[in-house]
């Protein structure tokens, strides 16, 4: 995560980075120190959530006692990093039946180069993974991530942020946005950059948002021989979004926002459709708020629609909705909980098109001044516009984190998801542990 510039007048320089927050620390390789190690831990992705910044929970709390110190080069810090997991799952191609376990180690050396300028942020960062699986040789991966991110302090008020990467990555088997199963992983490379500007005039403040994203997939055999081609998957976003605050109090504050996203595909003709290319706007208002330390969140409603090039599927539209709560109980335990409703779309399915519901809930618990706990449940729902099919999901998961001391940290995490669904041979069950050792320096 890039973390705040710290200028004189830095008021709204921390805030313009935490509304990228979910782009920019994505891209950035050390994306939080308490990063969990399996996806399905994560809570929903929303990078308008107050709570990782200004109010941190137990998490995403700073630990400086515990920080590693980097490398000093002339102005910029040098963090290098090695982390090192093993682990087990008991259902690596997440199938219903005849399933294969598996032991798992991990091999990911990281690199972040930080500014360390009075005012302005600059930040690069590089990762490489390595993953493999002891008794499922096909199931070996070779992953990297590159990004450069930063922040511009223009003046009092105005600040102007972003970030760009390029990421090699291989889908998750069990991923409910793509029910092509494969005899190996499919690799896709990832292409992203975003670009935010924000003034602040009093009360008042606005942003303006810029993204876009490019997926390369490859070719792959299917478990049915035939093959796949990445071409008919790959596609393009290019987005933007506005949005003005209005601060009633210190802590209270209402909001509006709109924004629009364009999606083309490298192919557009595909499940029988002429053109699954779309457009279509978002538009939300609602309120965030920050008490004292002990409460923050944010609360929204609105629109969405999805118009799909091809007249026979025709437009997608729902009423949408996001809250996320941050409650520190006390100093050294904090809940949290995320909703979030939104229409999504997906390349391969039953559909073009699905409306997601996600709720998300976690408890954080500083049990000693080196050791961290964390256990969280989320489900989530997909049901695929124009078809009777509809996924649910559930997630269970727990970690620990023991800060050895500066240079060194262990983490242990696990997590069972169960999927349920109408769609032939895709419910399954999953176990999976994993051990995680952290040397950075």
């Amino acid at each position: 995560m890039i973390p705040p510039c710290r200028p004189p007048h830095r008021s709204l320089l921390p805030s313009a980075l935490a509304v990228l927050l979910a782009t920019i620390s994505s891209m950035a390789v050390a994306q939080s120190y308490h990063r969990p190690i399996l996806i399905e831990n994560q809570p929903p992705q929303d990078p308008r959530d107050p709570s990782g910044e200004d109010q941190p929970g137990v998490m995403t709390r700073a630990y400086p006692e515990f920080s590693p110190a980097g490398i000093t080069l002339g102005g910029f810090t040098l963090t290098p990093r090695l982390m090192t997991d093993i682990g087990y799952s008991d259902n690596i191609y997440a199938r219903p039946r005849n399933t294969q376990a598996s032991a798992i180690g991990v091999l990911t050396p990281e690199a972040e180069l930080q500014s360390n300028w009075s005012r302005h942020l600059l930040q690069a960062a590089v990762s490489a993974e390595a993953k493999r699986y002891a008794s499922e040789k096909s199931e070996n991966v070779e992953n990297y991530r590159v990004s450069l991110g930063g922040g511009l302090d223009i003046a009092t008020g105005s600040v102007l942020t972003g970030a760009v990467k390029r990421q090699r990555f291989h889908e998750l088997r069990g991923d409910p946005e793509n029910e092509v199963r494969t005899r190996e992983p499919t690799p896709f490379d990832l292409t992203a950059g975003d670009i935010a500007f924000q003034q602040q005039l009093g009360d008042l403040s606005f942003r303006l948002e810029g993204n876009g994203k490019s997926y390369e997939f490859q070719s792959g055999t299917g478990v049915n021989g035939r093959t796949i081609d990445g071409a008919d998957r790959s596609y393009a976003t290019l987005g933007g979004l506005g949005r003005v605050s209005y601060a009633l109090s210190p802590d209270f504050s209402v909001f509006g926002e709109g924004g629009w996203q364009n999606r083309t595909y490298d192919r557009p003709k595909g499940n029988g459709l002429s053109s699954r290319n779309s457009t279509g706007p978002t538009v939300n208002s609602g309120f965030s708020f920050a008490l004292g330390g002990l409460w923050s969140g944010e609360v929204a409603v609105g629109y969405a629609e999805r118009d799909i090039d091809d007249a026979k599927f025709g437009s997608v539209s729902a009423m949408t909705a996001r809250a996320s709560l941050l409650w520190n109980v006390t100093r050294a335990t904090s809940l949290r909980g995320q909703a979030v409703r939104a229409v999504g779309e997906t390349a391969v399915g039953p559909s073009v098109a699905y409306i997601g519901t996600t709720y998300w809930f976690g408890i954080e618990h500083q049990l000693q001044s080196d050791l961290l706990l964390g256990a969280n449940v989320s489900t989530r729902t997909l049901d695929y516009v124009h078809s009777p099919d509809q996924t649910d999901i559930l997630s269970v998961g727990a970690r620990a984190t023991w800060f050895i001391n500066r240079n060194f940290r262990a983490q242990a995490e696990y997590n069972f998801s169960r999927r349920d669904g109408t769609l032939p041979d895709s419910n399954f069950d999953r176990n999976i542990g994993m051990l995680r050792f952290v040397s950075s320096f």
